[in-house]
């Protein structure tokens, strides 16, 4: 257990809640992965594959499994460490989810709408997109500074609440080419904005403080490897 967070290549999320970097990944790898995504997806595996009542976020758990040849390519050592650093905890496990965004009607963007994961801890998410993302088709967005201390964002979002249905505030679009890396401390209020149009082809790092934190989690989702 790490005691002081909010160090390491993430600790300007404090203050600016997300960070962009363009061409973490190559092209060429963006479309590989892609093109694993769509094979697998083409023979789905349900103990593997979640997707939303609208048909339009369809998600692959464990996707590492899929892609063991371009792994290093992610720079997970680096990351996770990061991850450890800026939230003072350690992250005993971890997975790779990639999605896949296609426009339905009345979707609400990935995760289901705006939305945070801890009113009360801070949590980082990397997020890679494999095609480029404008605002038409589904791009991560997020409210700068709702991760700010209790005090702060209790004064502007209820505590308790998890879900957001109805925002006053702006919310910061991120749009990028094939590539970009996405890093955002998601306790902030975040979500993937409704796709209109084309599709949006992302993969996500996910840490876990518990060693058995990816089988608890996949077996919670009803998906188990």
């Amino acid at each position: 257990m790490l005691i002081i967070g909010g160090r390491g290549a993430f600790k300007s999320l404090k203050t600016k809640t997300a960070m962009v970097v363009p061409g973490a990944l190559p092209k060429h790898a963006c479309d590989e992965m892609i093109f694993r995504m769509e094979k697998f997806l083409a023979n789905i595996d349900s103990r593997k594959v979640w997707q939303d009542d609208k048909g339009s976020d369809t998600r692959i758990l464990g996707f590492e499994d899929l892609i063991p040849d371009l792994l290093g390519l992610f720079r997970l050592d680096e990351n996770i460490k990061a991850v450890e650093s800026y939230t003072g905890r350690r992250a005993r496990s971890w997975f790779l989810m990639a999605n896949k965004l296609v426009p339905k009607d009345e979707n609400l963007g990935s995760g289901g709408g705006m939305h945070r994961d801890s009113p009360f801890s801070h949590q980082v998410k990397c997020i890679w997109y494999l095609n480029d993302v404008s605002s038409e088709n589904g791009p991560f967005q997020y409210i700068p500074e709702s991760n700010v201390g209790l005090i702060r964002a209790r004064s502007r979002f209820p505590l308790g609440q998890t879900r957001f249905d109805e925002l006053t505030e702006k919310a910061v679009e991120v749009t990028g080419d094939a590539g970009t890396l996405l890093v955002c401390d998601t306790k902030c209020i975040h979500g993937g904005k409704p796709i209109l149009d084309g599709v949006r082809y992302a993969v996500t790092l996910y840490t876990l403080p518990k060693k058995e934190g990816k089988e608890t989690l996949f077996r919670k989702s009803g998906l188990m490897k």
